[in-house]
């Protein structure tokens, strides 16, 4: 403890961008493996890219305890958010959070018919267009992006 107390300053540890980094960087990350990180690149490129670390969750089986052992090696610079209000039913369709046509559909439906400023992940949920489990996904992906 006092050899670290008197080093702390001067060590770095350098941080994954989640958004540039590739399986074999995932993997060299503590408790990951060549399961997660391949899952992590996949889960990525299915996105379009990460806006939050947070969305590692959405991993089978990934949990609180294992995002929690990597969060201080990992980053999102440069963070990916999904368009959700300017998607067409094609790109809705493909989101992870959406999966399906007829969700697009009601989504676009929904934005047609709600002012502008009734726009929200929120809304989109209470109205019973997309779950709770959804609503979780589409706000790590997006609230950012609708704050602006």
């Amino acid at each position: 403890d006092s050899v670290y107390s008197r080093l702390k300053d001067y060590i770095r540890i350098p941080r994954l961008d989640i958004n540039l980094a590739d399986s074999a960087a995932f993997d060299a990350l503590p408790g990951i493996g060549p399961y997660y990180a391949s899952q992590m690149v996949k889960y990525r490129d299915r996105l379009g890219g990460s806006a939050c670390p947070e969305q590692l969750l959405e991993l089978y089986k990934f949990g609180e305890e294992r995002l929690e052992a990597i969060s201080d090696l990992i980053y999102c610079p440069q963070p990916h958010y999904f368009p959700l209000w300017t998607a067409d039913e094609t790109q809705l369709a493909a989101h992870p959070a959406i999966r399906r046509h007829d969700t697009a559909r009601a989504i676009l439906l929904f934005k047609k018919n709600s002012a502008p400023e009734n726009l929200s992940v929120k809304a989109l949920s209470e109205a019973g267009i997309i779950s709770d489990e959804q609503a979780l996904m589409l706000t790590r992906c997006t609230c950012a992006a609708e704050s602006r």
